[in-house]
């Protein structure tokens, strides 16, 4: 009689054994131990140049921050010669007679900028979006303006002598009065809509 009675709690040990092992954890954690999840939704406020002082535009400015938001940016009459803005963020921000001699804004988003005036002198534009842009009276003596888009641009009496405008769109851009001596045009789209040989 003593040995079935310790084969039976031999058979309820490793029951027990294996209901632990195999069947509790795929069950339901008991009420105590479940803990409520709260779910929180934070959002930054997205700052850009158009809510930044003067200040602030040019510490990002000098930066070596890759992400350089300056979205309705007033820096006119400011000198931000040989900065490096690449893919910076300039759309609707306002450069008047400003300088940017030698400044490096390949790829970045000028759209509807206002660079009336601004001396542009050797400034990298290549792949620069500077659609709707406002750049009349500007210098863009020796500009690379390569593969820029200049769409419905306004560049009336701009200086464009030896700039670079090879591959660039300038469809509907206005050039009334612009000095092109020595600019470079090939396999642009002028604004007429054709493409220059």
């Amino acid at each position: 009689m003593k040995h079935n009675f310790n084969n039976s709690w031999r058979q309820i040990g490793w029951f027990i054994l294996v209901f632990f092992l195999f069947f509790l954890p795929c069950s339901a954690p008991p009420a105590f131990a479940q803990t409520p999840t709260t779910r929180i939704n934070i959002k930054a406020k997205q700052i850009s140049g158009g809510d930044m002082t003067r200040e602030q535009c040019l510490q990002l400015i000098n930066s070596v921050s890759l992400s350089k938001d300056l979205r309705g940016a007033k820096l006119d009459e400011i000198d931000i010669s040989g900065k490096s803005l690449v893919s910076a963020d300039l759309s609707e921000a306002s450069l008047k007679k400003s300088i940017l001699k030698g400044t490096k804004l390949g790829r970045a988003n000028l759209t509807k900028a206002n660079l009336e005036g601004a001396i542009l002198y050797q400034a990298d534009l290549n792949g620069a979006k500077l659609n709707n842009a406002n750049i009349k009276n500007a210098n863009l003596i020796k500009a690379n303006l390569k593969n820029a888009l200049l769409i419905g641009a306004d560049m009336n009496k701009a200086i464009l002598i030896d700039a670079d405008f090879s591959g660039a769109n300038l469809t509907g851009a206005t050039m009334e009065g612009a000095k092109t001596n020595g600019a470079v045009f090939k396999n642009a789209i002028m604004p007429d809509g054709q493409l220059h040989p």
